[in-house]
């Protein structure tokens, strides 16, 4: 439309045409018909090679097939364009509309800013002009998408089965292996679908000179390949990486529980979905093939995850992979996926959501991709632990990933106030966290208003409370404070529970027991009020001291502890709602008021059986 149609914002966001590319689409299809035509015409020809004998009519005959098998290839490649190019006039049409109605807000706003010259109205309009700035970057982040994908159509693949010819093109073969003019990253086709043809056309020879080319490459150099392809491509990458001299341990250690049986994290049906060794190393590995599995899981790690440390997050993932199969044999595909940067125990560590927010697309890229190449129905669950929880909800909620089911365990907040907002039906969402975990408790919000509030976490509501809408399940109690937090994975019901979920069988999940919501960590906001203090700190050592010491007497001291400490979440609830109040939060408001009955109902109920205990 160019700068004159946009006076306002002083610029054209999504210049173009789509009338013009929707023609180019045509005569695209027209050189697809020319194609047709052609090859048709050298089909006519076979009658007159049928009497035609000799070395000279075989070697015709062997360059005509040739050809034959070019024109097939060009046809597909064309339509294919042509096809792209009608996506592109649609896509751009759509954002053309979003600029005119972002150069409509600011011609209003400008108007106004004449007419009455205030400073809320110069930063709308700066908003406005923000906006705009996106648009464009969005705009030119598809434009070179489409770029890259009608160029991968224009390399024509080698190969005399699957997608085009029937007799092979050693010399498109060749040039596929070593032009790199025009294509992203080498030879290797950007579109998925064309880069595992090309890799199925290439011979073993030619598979492992690319393979080590490409041993540097991104972990997502095979993301979008069907899962044999991708574990083939990446164990050839990890062979030639492995070959070199100084290969990092974590990358021996890899292809050690890749490739020896003896190794406890072995199985025969691994698939190496991508790795690389970029700052502390990523990979994606799944026990089970995802393209084949009714149902898949795919495990997010959290602060301090690393390629280094990734045999104790493989195990959890082996650990859920043997009991869902052991429960419904052949069924299910277990996925651990370290594609991120996790934060490190360093300030600011877990504390800071730009670790999530940096992770959240990648992953939401990943899960989206596992759909691809799917065979049947197919059931896929995504489980967040501690940070990764974070990262998991981030995905959901600001990155477009799309699964059936979401579970969060030990969880600091999934950047979310409610179920709802992850774009799943809150009956899908699941949470849990251990009676003795302390992470989810010491995730304090930032908010001073929310300190009180038991519902609020660091990032955003917790996903166990009543105020997030979500659905629970039962976690146990946790061996200690110190150890609770990894244990999610250890024989029990949290385990089970998983299971249940990932195998979709949600009748048969235990629901996460009101009383274990408080946990068994102080509130330290409480310690300036001593009638808050006083049960709730006094309760969180009771119930520290008592699991310690076990037994009769134990147990007495822990529902002692349990009755002091609900009994303090209930003031705390109510302060929560005086702040929630205050801030004009009333729905939280009136969640903390619900949860005040449930807390002194426990509060009884738990110094009952403390009194009981010393009988038994």
């Amino acid at each position: 439309m160019g700068t004159s149609s946009y006076p306002t914002l002083g610029f054209d966001p999504c210049p173009g045409d789509p009338d013009d590319v929707r023609a180019l689409a045509s005569r695209w299809r027209d050189a697809a018909f020319v194609t047709t035509e052609a090859a048709l015409r050298l089909d006519g020809t076979d009658e007159v090679q049928a009497r035609w004998h000799g070395q000279a009519a075989d070697a015709f005959g062997s360059r005509l097939g040739a050809h034959r098998v070019v024109l097939g290839k060009l046809r597909a490649a064309y339509e294919q364009n042509a096809a792209l190019l009608d996506e592109w006039s649609g896509r751009l049409r759509e954002f053309q509309q979003e600029a005119a109605a972002l150069e409509a807000r600011a011609a209003h706003l400008d108007t106004q800013r004449r007419q009455q010259a205030t400073g809320d109205v110069t930063a709308r309009i700066g908003e406005v002009s923000s906006q705009a700035e996106q648009l464009r970057e969005r705009y030119l982040a598809a434009a070179r998408a489409l770029a890259r994908r009608v160029d991968a159509l224009l390399h024509l693949p080698s190969g005399d089965t699957g997608w085009y010819g029937r007799t092979a093109d050693t010399a498109q073969a060749s040039a596929l292996l070593t032009a790199a003019t025009g294509r992203d990253g080498g030879p290797m086709p950007v579109d998925p679908a064309l880069r595992a043809l090309w890799w199925k056309g290439l011979t073993p020879d030619e598979q492992g000179a690319v393979a080590a080319d490409y041993a540097d490459a991104g972990m997502d150099v095979t993301q979008g390949l069907p899962a044999d392809v991708a574990d083939q491509l990446n164990r050839l990458r990890l062979r030639a990486a492995v070959a070199r001299p100084g290969c990092p341990q974590r990358l021996r250690d890899l292809w050690q529980h890749l490739t020896d049986p003896s190794d406890r994290l072995h199985r025969s049906d691994m698939f190496l979905l991508g790795f690389d060794d970029v700052a502390r190393g990523h990979v994606a590995l799944a026990y089970g093939d995802p393209d084949l599995a009714a149902d898949t899981a795919v495990y997010v790690p959290g602060t301090g995850s690393s390629l280094d440390g990734a045999s104790g997050d493989l195990n959890r993932a082996l650990t859920l992979y043997t009991s869902a199969n052991g429960r419904r044999r052949g069924s299910t595909a277990s996925v651990y996926w370290l594609g991120y940067d996790a934060p490190t125990w360093s300030v600011p560590g877990p504390a800071a959501q730009g670790f999530a927010d940096a992770g959240a697309p990648k992953l939401a890229a990943f899960v989206n991709s596992l759909g691809t190449n799917h065979r049947g129905s197919g059931h896929l669950t995504v489980i967040g632990h501690s940070y990764g929880s974070t990262v998991v909800g981030d995905a959901f909620a600001h990155a477009g990933m799309k699964a059936d089911e979401a579970i969060f365990v030990g969880s600091p907040g999934v950047t979310a106030g409610t179920a709802s907002q992850l774009g799943l039906d809150p009956a899908h969402v699941w949470a849990s966290k251990a009676k003795f975990d302390p992470i989810p408790e010491i995730s304090a919000p930032l908010d001073p208003l929310d300190w009180y509030d038991d519902h609020s976490v660091r990032f955003g509501d917790d996903p166990t409370s009543s105020a997030f809408g979500g659905r629970t399940f039962d976690a146990g109690d946790g061996s200690s404070v110190a150890h609770a937090h990894s244990e999610y994975w250890d024989q029990g019901p949290s385990l089970d529970n998983m299971t249940h979920i990932v195998l979709g069988e949600p009748g048969e999940v235990t629901a996460m027991p009101t009383e274990d919501k408080g946990g068994v960590i102080p509130n330290l906001a409480d310690l300036p009020l001593p009638t808050v203090a006083v049960p709730d700190i006094g309760g969180a050592a009771l119930q520290n001291l008592g699991h310690k010491v076990g037994g009769s007497w134990g147990a007495s001291m822990e529902d002692a502890g349990d009755s002091l400490h609900e009994f303090g979440q209930a003031q705390n609830d109510v302060l929560g709602a005086v702040g929630n109040a205050v801030t004009g939060d009333v729905d939280g408001a009136m969640h903390d008021l619900q949860d005040v009955g449930g807390d002194v109902e426990d509060s009884g109920r738990n110094a009952a059986r403390s009194v009981r205990d010393l009988f038994d």
